[in-house]
């Protein structure tokens, strides 16, 4: 369940965001505020599975969007809560 989730394992550094060049210190806040919403959305019957795919959909699109930078912190909020809710559908789909 969620409870071993661990969202300190996935926190980016500056290092981690460099190739982002001058716009590195706001793809480092902004990634991570985004991955703190992922645990501070995550439910109670949330799989670790779900939330770590989250995870990577959020880092992959992060370095594969780089307009994602122009997010508020609504709209990341809105952002996380739509991949989230995608991940629980493809999990239960799953398991049908």
């Amino acid at each position: 369940m969620y409870s071993e989730f661990d969202i300190h394992a996935y926190l980016v550094s500056y290092q981690d965001m460099a190739f982002f060049e001058h716009e590195a210190e706001v793809a480092v806040d902004q990634l991570n505020e985004m991955l703190h919403y992922i645990h501070s959305l995550a439910a109670e019957d949330d799989t670790l599975e779900t939330l770590e795919e989250v995870v990577r959909r959020t880092l992959f699109d992060w370095i594969e969007n780089p307009e994602l930078l122009d997010l508020d912190s609504d709209e990341m909020y809105t952002y996380i809560e739509e991949q989230l809710a995608d991940a629980r559908q493809q999990e239960n789909d799953e398991h049908e």
